[in-house]
């Protein structure tokens, strides 16, 4: 009997290494997370170029996130891929936004309203550490759900 207890507790053991190294393998480098914090802090920053010509404030933009996916957005591993989107996940990826939108409108409204010059790069500091600490974290949680396939 105790060596059909072993060898159950063997399995067990072989089992959550294998879930242990299958979430490890659909976890995305941080630099993913560090290039989202960056493209959010650009929107926090477009303040600062409201005495821009237009044209440059149409352009700056995307061409700034365009440079910081360039240089942030290697190559996806394979196994990321494989992570589908779940109701959970889509909840959280929309408070992560919801989040950012109010930090960055309240930065602009403070910057205009009070003429605060600080506070549009206070959101982004602070969104950029927000993404960068968070987004790893709601990572590892898609991760090991996937790892166990739940939904």
């Amino acid at each position: 009997m105790e060596s059909d207890a072993a060898a159950a507790r063997e399995a067990l053991d072989a089992v959550n290494t294998t879930r242990e190294l299958n979430a490890e393998r659909l976890r995305r480098p941080s630099r993913y997370w560090i290039m989202i914090g960056l493209m959010l802090s650009v929107f926090a920053l477009l303040p600062y170029a409201a005495g821009w010509p237009p044209l440059l404030q149409i352009l700056v933009p995307p061409v700034l996130i365009a440079l910081i996916a360039v240089a942030l957005g290697r190559k996806q591993p394979t196994a990321v891929r494989r992570l589908r989107l779940s109701g959970r996940m889509g909840l959280q990826l929309l408070g992560f936004a919801i989040l950012a939108g109010v930090v960055v409108a309240v930065s602009r409204a403070v910057h205009l309203e009070q003429g605060w010059w600080w506070a549009p790069l206070v959101a982004a500091v602070l969104l950029f550490a927000f993404v960068a600490t968070v987004g790893p974290r709601m990572d590892r949680s898609w991760a090991r759900r996937a790892s166990r396939n739940e939904e």
